[in-house]
């Protein structure tokens, strides 16, 4: 299943095909479209998945597309697509090769995604939010999506792809939004702290 969900992923970032994945993905459940744009953690997708009960659905639209799982030990995570004008492989670090030309699509230099620690810090914000988020709600109500929308709204971008310029004011934002739930307002009147600040995230990670 987590070899599907990649080749999902990678299938939206691909402009030629990626209209009809996030079509497909949208409906199957309206918010599978932006989680698989945003979220870099592919077993919590599929954890996702899972809890919304169509695991058979995406299934079915992967083999629509095309999909077919590589067994060769040359090829490990790499999957095959071939569908419209697009013939080739789509790879886990999102290359796409058709019949006229490879491309290869990097982190924009000087945004969050094209600097490793600012990426991951914030990425473990996010996850922290959801985290606190659902021990609010439950599960059967939680929508991950919302909070990515937020980010995008505020920021004019997808969360990897705001400025470096403007990590401080990203990362305070979604502190911010942790300590706004639930969980946070009770673990700030305890004088808990609710996570690791980025100096202290980089130490704890030995970067």
């Amino acid at each position: 299943m987590e070899e599907i969900i990649t080749f999902l992923a990678n299938g939206l970032a691909n402009g030629a095909i990626g209209h009809y994945v996030s079509k497909g993905l949208r409906e199957i459940d309206s918010e599978l479209p932006l989680l698989l744009q945003n979220e870099t953690d592919v077993k919590k997708l599929h954890d996702i998945i899972r809890s919304k009960s169509v695991e058979n659905e995406v299934k079915q639209l992967a083999l629509d597309l095309n999909y077919s799982p590589t067994t060769s030990h040359h090829t490990e995570n790499v999957i095959n697509f071939s569908g419209g004008t697009n013939n080739g492989v789509i790879a886990t670090n999102v290359e796409f090769k058709t019949s006229k030309k490879s491309i290869k699509v990097e982190a924009p230099l000087g945004s969050i995604a094209s600097s490793l620690q600012h990426k991951n810090y914030v990425k473990y914000l996010i996850d922290r939010y959801h985290e606190f988020k659902k021990a609010e709600v439950g599960s059967g109500n939680m929508n991950y999506a919302i909070f990515y929308t937020s980010i995008k709204r505020k920021f004019g971008a997808k969360w990897d792809m705001v400025p470096l310029t403007k990590f401080d004011e990203l990362a305070k934002f979604v502190q911010t939004r942790i300590d706004g739930t639930v969980l946070g307002r009770k673990r700030r009147s305890k004088g808990s702290k609710s996570y690791s600040s980025y100096d202290e995230y980089l130490q704890k990670h030995s970067y």
